[in-house]
This record gives C-alpha cells, sequence and structure tokens, in this order.
C-alpha cells in the first residue's frame, strides 16, 4: 500500500471553506431546534449528526436514473435503532433538498434499503458488500465505517465531529461527492490511496 498526501492548501482558504460548512451545519442544526420546539444550550450529537447528513446528501449528485429529481423525493433512510438519531431525522422530513422534499424510513432489511438515497447505518448487521455497486450515499458513526466499505464515517475527534470519505466506494455506487465537500473530508481514501486532511 502506498500512501500519498494531498499538496498543502492555503490554510485562508481551508479555514475559509471550514467555517462556511460550520456556520451551514449550526444554521440546519438551529432549525431542527426550532422545529421541535426544544430549548436547549447546545445542540445534542444526534441533532448534529442530522445536520452533517443533510449537508453531505446537498453535495452528492446521484446517477441519472437515481436522482431525488427524478423520483420526487429525497429518500433518508436509517438502519439500526437509536431513536435520538430517528427524532432528529424525522424533524427533517418535508424539508426541500435538491428541490425535493425529504422523506425518511426506518428500513430492517437490505432489499428495503435498496430503494434509498441516503442510508444511515446506526448499528453492524447490514452488509456494506452487498450494497456495493447501488447508488447509495451510506453514511455511519460506527468505527472504521470509511475502511470497511462505507461512502462516510462519521468521527469524533478531539470534541469535534469530522468524517472520512472513502471516495473509491462512492465512485463504484456512481455517485459524485463534490470538491467542496472532500476538501474538507479528514481523511479521502482512493482505492489503496490514503489522502490525510486537516481542518
Amino acid at each position: 500500500m502506498r500512501t500519498t498526501s494531498a499538496a498543502p492548501r492555503p490554510t485562508r482558504g481551508r479555514r475559509s471553506r471550514a467555517g462556511w460548512t460550520s456556520r451551514l451545519a449550526c444554521a440546519v442544526v438551529l432549525g431542527l431546534l426550532g422545529r421541535s420546539g426544544a430549548v436547549e444550550a447546545a445542540p445534542d450529537e444526534a441533532a448534529v449528526q442530522a445536520a452533517f447528513v443533510l449537508n453531505f446528501a446537498k453535495f452528492t449528485e446521484w446517477p441519472p436514473a437515481s436522482q431525488p429529481a427524478r423520483q420526487g423525493a429525497m429518500l433518508l433512510c436509517q438502519f439500526g435503532v437509536r431513536e435520538e438519531l430517528t427524532q432528529a431525522f424525522r424533524a427533517l422530513e418535508g424539508r426541500p433538498l435538491q428541490g425535493v422534499p425529504i422523506q425518511w424510513r426506518k428500513v430492517n432489511r437490505l432489499d428495503e434499503a435498496r430503494a434509498c438515497h441516503v442510508l444511515f447505518i446506526a448499528e453492524s448487521g447490514l452488509s456494506l458488500v452487498q450494497l456495493g455497486g447501488l447508488p447509495v450515499l451510506t453514511v455511519s458513526d460506527l468505527p472504521g465505517f470509511a475502511q470497511q466499505g462505507g461512502v462516510i464515517g462519521l468521527v469524533r475527534q478531539s470534541g469535534r465531529l469530522r468524517f472520512e470519505v472513502n471516495r473509491a466506494v462512492a465512485q463504484t455506487a456512481g455517485l459524485r461527492l463534490s470538491a467542496d465537500l472532500l476538501s474538507l473530508a479528514m481523511t479521502v481514501l482512493d482505492g489503496s490511496v490514503r489522502r490525510e486532511g486537516a481542518l
């Protein structure tokens, strides 16, 4: 395995992009809290994760036959039981994304996940190998998710929520992730090549 590092990017631009993404995520989180009527000093972990997932979907392009606009909805699915996360995702229902409303769905089996645009895997038990090649944006906070065949893995580092991207898996699934999203990733995996990034 050969490891390569991306050429350093200007610090100012990187901070600007990171700040823009952070502000966008915060705006989404505040919107969630406003819609649910909850008043908290800081958003909970599930709301922050939901905001990240929303932004991942916003900066992803699906193949023509699977585009949300063609199907009339952005289907956000969840595998596994996690009540706080379910509430955060359900708070997104009806919100417009890529010109169509978000629809949330709980899935229990692989065949139910095939129609999803975004699939958050909250617990182990779903074969990523069997999902390979399907145009599904898989996201999870399970340890080593991106390394094990998921598209985006959420990682808690130094008290901050960050993310890793497996671009090779995304390409196999026919998904195009925006350059802005990739530039903000903590790590980008390209098959046998691993690039480390920093925000």
